[in-house]
């Protein structure tokens, strides 16, 4: 994996202004004090000291998964923190990981610190990625609470999957309050974040060649003849490239009792100033849907009826008893009836809805949700995508996913199985248009990590979306930095077609730090971001006079154009998609 040496170089960093003398939180040898924590269950690994061969120090921890346990957290090394701490001490946590097996491949491996008991308090737990190369990890983070010695736990979890991996050149630090990222020699925000990172001006490429295309505007007087020197203007009027959000619909139709009027106006006059295709958060997913059609029907027209034509449909079936009507747990002893039950509630769906969605999630989180395919086979997931394709030719449908650009990228496990269930569906011959990938952060994923993931689902040659955006932090800073750093990675990749927020206000937002606009409708730095980026910088407004041929050229993004044109008092107006191939028009002077 080429990436993992250049993402390697890039976290290591070099120390800044000299600092009081740390306080080790690992007692002694720290190889000696991190020690095997098997749980009782199917989890199976080993731990031995070994050589550290092309390494800077001379002994590493071989970790060793042969089975997998029934979670995460039942196979780690670990030891009990030997230094009091307080909270906002800034820790930083230096290593080394190099993965053995699979050969040239990725193993996983989270560092975690937390409370030693109930609630097992989590100052720090993150997975990381290591290749088949040394990598140096620089970890810095602030402690949640204040602990007394041996009052939390340093933990090395590596059970996502099979696997032997090398831990090395261990040191965990408290360097006490006050002292930042920064201060360590670290970059502040995460790695790739800084303005003159390598990757932008590669991505800036990319989106010059793949998201723009060439206008050509002729003019001409009433009898045919070039207009050379009249002047010209190409006002975008809507992208071609779907900015989407999550909307509530009883909200977006004044339903909703505890919204006053005057957030059901701003809730609508957002939506239409800032996004050009919508999802529903709750309304379609099949419980809502069988409760009050109705509601999710006037949603739709009230989209149609304000000029929004790209809805994505979420979601038909999500394979879990919990995220399925009641009813269909009582038919888990009668798999025909069932069956019968999930493809009626397709053909229902699909068929109301026919014309009116663009795109289906036809499958919602098929790693962790399988109850359906246990008991109908998992050869059943392609006959849902068949059953939506003959009740709607002509709607995109998608599966979609989570942990695919998040979690650090490191959700390997989950990656992997999300991987190989949509070769499945194309191998059972299922009429799969689109991959979705959730996009629910906690933490940034580095930029060229996220690209890296989307090259390695890009070649299955269906379109990729960026479905359920939110990054649930108090930093605003680090909020709109990332988001931004989102958008290029995502408008930068040439199978990303759409890119859809899980909601903008707070009001009415899962994870209410996530969102773009605050309860009362002032505006966060991710929204400025959001305008800067998808209505100022990938936006185009262009203006200039007519050649000598009477014809004014334009690069543009792709999308809708109304174009003006104009000579003294002979004025003429067109309108024009940039597509693909470019575009070019014509505008008659009258």
């Amino acid at each position: 994996m080429r990436f993992a040496v250049a993402f390697a170089v890039a976290v290591c960093g070099l120390w800044g202004q000299s600092l009081t003398e740390p306080l080790p939180m690992i007692a002694g040898d720290p190889l000696q004090a991190l020690r095997l924590s098997l749980a009782s269950g199917p989890g199976r690994a080993t731990v031995e000291r070994v050589a550290a061969e092309g390494a800077e120090f001379n002994e590493a921890l071989k970790l060793t998964t042969s089975a997998l346990p029934s979670n995460e957290w039942d196979i780690r090394v670990r030891t009990l923190g030997a230094a009091a701490v307080k909270r906002d001490d800034a820790v930083l946590a230096t290593f080394w990981l190099k993965c053995l097996e699979p050969t040239n491949g990725e193993c996983v491996v989270r560092l975690n610190v937390e409370r030693r008991d109930s609630p097992y308090t989590k100052s720090y737990s993150q997975p990381l990625l290591a290749g088949p190369d040394w990598r140096q990890f620089k970890i810095y983070f602030q402690m949640a609470e204040d602990y007394a010695p041996g009052g939390y736990y340093v933990d090395f979890w590596f059970s996502q999957q099979t696997q032997v991996a090398l831990l090395g050149g261990v040191a965990v630090n408290n360097y006490g309050p006050g002292v930042k990222a920064v201060d360590l020699g670290l970059d502040p925000l995460y790695e790739g974040a800084a303005p003159d990172a390598p990757w932008r001006a590669a991505a800036e490429e990319r989106i010059e060649q793949i998201r723009k295309g060439d206008l050509a505007v002729e003019v001409v007087d009433g009898e045919g003849n070039p207009v050379p020197g009249a002047e010209v203007r190409a006002r975008m009027t809507r992208h071609a490239f779907g900015w989407g959000t999550a909307i509530a619909a009883d909200l977006l139709l004044g339903e909703r009792r505890s919204a006053s009027g005057t957030d059901v106006e701003n809730y609508r006059r957002m939506f239409l100033e800032n996004f050009n295709m919508v999802v529903f958060e709750n309304d379609l997913k099949w419980p809502q849907w069988e409760a009050n059609r109705a509601r999710a029907l006037n949603g739709i027209q009230w989209m149609l009826d304000h000029g929004i034509t790209k809805i994505r449909g979420h979601n038909l079936v999500w394979p879990n008893w919990q995220y399925l009507p009641a009813d269909l747990s009582k038919l888990q002893s009668d798999p025909e009836a069932l069956r019968k039950r999930v493809l009626d509630h397709i053909q229902d769906e699909v068929a109301a809805t026919r014309g009116s969605v663009q795109e289906w999630d036809v499958l919602n989180e098929p790693y962790t949700n399988k109850a359906l395919q246990q008991i109908l086979g998992d050869a059943e997931m392609a006959a849902w995508f068949k059953k939506a394709r003959e009740y709607d030719p002509g709607v995109a449908l998608f599966v979609n996913d989570y942990n695919i650009l998040a979690a650090n990228g490191a959700d390997i496990a989950h990656r992997n199985g999300y991987y190989d269930i949509i070769r499945y569906l194309i191998e059972q011959e299922a009429p799969l248009d689109g991959i979705g990938m959730q996009g629910h952060f906690g933490s940034p994923t580095p930029p060229e990590m996220m690209r890296w993931i989307l090259d390695r689902f890009a070649p299955f040659g269906k379109q990729i979306e960026i479905t359920e955006f939110d990054f649930n932090t108090k930093d605003e800073a680090l909020q709109a930095a990332f988001t931004r750093d989102l958008l290029i990675t995502a408008f930068s990749h040439p199978a990303v077609t759409n890119f859809l927020m899980w909601g903008f206000w707070e009001g009415s937002h899962w994870l209410p730090q996530g969102a773009m606009v605050r309860k009362d409708w002032s505006v966060k730095p991710n929204f400025e971001v959001w305008r800067e980026m998808v209505y100022g910088k990938w936006w185009t407004d262009e203006k200039g006079a007519a050649g000598e041929d009477g014809v004014f050229r334009v690069r543009g993004f792709r999308g809708d154009y109304e174009v003006e044109a104009a000579q003294g008092e002979r004025k003429g107006r067109a309108v024009v998609s940039i597509g693909t191939e470019g575009a070019s028009v014509k505008v008659v002077l009258n």
